[in-house]
């Protein structure tokens, strides 16, 4: 799965790197430890433009009566969300990247009795990605005229040979030449072709560190999150 990432790239690094504005969008201050719920930066396809937005992260369904009763689907796997009653409507016409910097995994522990370790995985190059998402539009019902909240999921795989022990999962990691055929109207409803789209980047293209478990607490939010850590049992605050 992925449950935190991080996206302290500077702002004209990402539109560069994007082709895209980001001149309207607000929020966009280094940050080390995004976890679910948060509004998270993506693009998606407005008018036939690649728009940059922040969304909310976990997805809720346009059909959704009451979000407040929904899981947290925050993460989408790749082997169901074409046919998922949950996904698969975003799935043929309502994808976007999510863009990113680097993510955290934890690994579980040898014993029983310790904790699990976390690790941050960026790319080897250092360089910004976009994970493969999927997003909704959704309204209170009966209530036509209220402020529609945009909301969004990450797809997964199967971790690759690098990172499965550290963690099974893994979001999936666009690449860049795949990146706006993913958003592409012209595909809406092809599955075959979008999952086509979704084959994993070379395992050697990552690296990955233990780091400390202040991680662990989404009130810490520092560069020292993502430093390498030779004993990352320390800091649990």
């Amino acid at each position: 799965m992925c449950g935190r990432f991080t996206l302290h790239t500077e702002k004209e690094l990402l539109a560069e790197r994007f082709e895209v504005s980001l001149d309207g969008v607000e929020s966009l201050a280094p940050r080390y430890n995004i976890a679910p719920a948060q509004a998270i930066l993506t693009v998606h396809m407005e008018d036939n433009a690649a728009r940059a937005e922040m969304m909310h992260w976990g997805l809720v369904p346009a059909w959704a009566k009451d979000r407040s009763k929904l899981p947290k689907m925050i993460n989408a796997r790749i082997e169901t969300a074409a046919s998922k009653p949950s996904y698969r409507s975003s799935f043929r016409r309502q994808r976007c990247l999510i863009l990113a910097d680097g993510f955290y995994e934890w690994q579980a522990p040898a014993l029983p009795t310790q904790g699990k370790t976390p690790y941050w995985i960026s790319l080897e190059s250092g360089q910004p990605f976009a994970m493969a998402g999927l997003w909704a539009e959704w309204r209170p019902p009966n209530e036509p005229d209220a402020e529609p909240l945009r909301s969004c999921s990450i797809l997964t795989t199967q971790a690759n040979p690098l990172l499965v022990s550290i963690h099974e999962r893994m979001p999936v990691i666009l690449r860049p030449e795949a990146e706006k055929p993913w958003l592409d109207p012209a595909l809406d409803g092809q599955a075959e072709a979008l999952s086509a789209l979704l084959e994993p980047i070379p395992p050697k293209a990552f690296r990955s560190s233990a780091v400390s478990k202040r991680v662990n607490s989404t009130r810490n939010n520092g560069p020292e999150l993502i430093q390498p850590s030779d004993d990352p049992s320390l800091g649990f605050t």
